[in-house]
């Protein structure tokens, strides 16, 4: 018999007791109801960002007092006791469409794919056999996800009660109107990229005169719309030193966004080829990021703040979430470890969902989680990554791969 199969929860803040509380099904064992107090526990040191009486710290998560929040925690028992390797976050791509063409953009090489687009209703297919595989948050992306005009009958797919729906987006096309329809469809919210606070900088980075005024109205939108609004950008050594991670978080507080999150850049499309790989995070950025992610969290002004650097570093809380509690889907059906990994384990909708992650989490790459980002890691690289034959289509096949060897 399976220990966790009656597994029943409640989480709840209670106004007269510190912290969050929970009541488990009796079938819970007592190992795993001490491992879900410990964590809930954890959570403290972290700042609710969610409307009065939802529990949230983060828009990767659900609202932990919902029901995809209450699956979230079940999942990440299953995951822990059952040892049972399930995504936690599927990120989708929708469209290779964007209107702009970003210096750093990572996924050019998906945009540039000679190869059919997966259809609306793929899609969808595509979203409900992810949620059925585990993942209790669904991450669409683009190019502009904007752009599909069937973006509201994906996000729609996603039954609410199992996962929550976010997406990605440079916010120029954020009208009253679209971010309606958005949460009518299902969205519970949007990180909106932003590369600099400095408009002139930002467009032209982003190759796209008064995308920033834009997406500034957007942002105003969306959250009157009641959407989540989160603003992504990201770190390099250069940026770390000229401030951009206090800038933007001053920038967070200006908008009253709820959270303000931050990438690694990592050499991979354009920013491959076109930054100096001393750009790239090091030990001191690295520290700095820590100490300044102490220091915004504990200052009630500012949103909450997500750096990957602090989770998947050497001294990280977390490992690398690649084929470990995530899996990227490109436009065209090519099931990747991430959307930074140039790497595809096959082809939806030729196979299933649940087989494509099964071939990917068994290849010798991706058996065994690891603690840092695969991406930023040398060795890694210098085993996958360098021996791609230099004109091959990208994201190249495992399969290929492991056969070389």
């Amino acid at each position: 018999m399976d220990p966790l199969a009656d597994f029943r929860l409640s989480v709840a803040v209670d106004t007269n007791k510190p912290g969050i509380h929970f009541e488990a099904g009796p079938t819970l064992p007592p190992a795993a109801a001490e491992y879900l107090a410990a964590y809930l526990q954890k959570t403290q040191k972290y700042r609710s960002m969610g409307p009065a009486g939802k529990i949230r710290f983060s828009l990767y998560q659900p609202v932990l007092n919902s029901p995809a929040g209450h699956r979230s925690l079940y999942m990440r028992l299953r995951r822990k006791f059952a040892r049972e390797r399930r995504p936690q976050a599927a990120t989708i791509g929708v469209t290779a469409a964007c209107q702009c063409k970003c210096e750093h953009c990572s996924a050019d090489y998906h945009m540039a794919s000679c190869k059919r687009p997966l259809s609306s209703e793929q899609l969808q297919a595509a979203v409900r056999e992810a949620v059925a595989l585990g993942a209790t948050t669904i991450i669409l992306l683009g190019g502009e996800p904007l752009l599909n005009k069937q973006l509201e009958s994906i996000i729609a797919a996603v039954d609410s009660r199992l996962a929550q729906t976010v997406l990605f987006t440079n916010g120029e096309f954020l009208g009253k109107q679209r971010c309606e329809t958005l949460v009518r469809a299902g969205l519970d919210g949007i990180f909106v990229s932003i590369d600099s606070p400095q408009p002139s900088e930002h467009d032209a980075l982003r190759h796209r005169p008064g995308l920033f005024d834009k997406l500034l109205a957007g942002v105003s939108n969306a959250k009157e719309a009641g959407l989540t609004v989160a603003i992504s950008s990201y770190l390099t050594t250069e940026r770390v030193r000229n401030g951009v991670f206090e800038k933007m978080m001053e920038l967070g507080r200006r908008t009253g966004v709820a959270e303000v999150t931050f990438f690694d850049a990592i050499a991979v499309g354009r920013l491959k080829t076109g930054a100096d790989q001393c750009s790239f995070l090091d030990s001191n950025s690295r520290r700095k990021i820590a100490r300044l992610t102490q220091r915004y969290r504990s200052n009630p002004l500012y949103p909450a703040v997500t750096p990957q650097s602090v989770l998947t570093a050497s001294t990280g809380s977390s490992f690398c979430f690649a084929a470990n509690t995530q899996f990227y889907l490109s436009s065209t059906g090519d099931m990747c470890p991430c959307d930074f990994t140039p790497l595809s384990a096959g082809s939806y909708p030729d196979q299933s969902i649940s087989v494509l992650w099964e071939k990917m989490i068994n290849s010798p790459q991706y058996k065994r989680r690891s603690k840092i980002c695969r991406m930023q890691d040398a060795r890694f690289r210098s085993a996958t990554i360098d021996r791609i034959p230099a004109h091959a289509s990208l994201p190249y096949p495992l399969a290929l791969l492991n056969a070389a060897k």
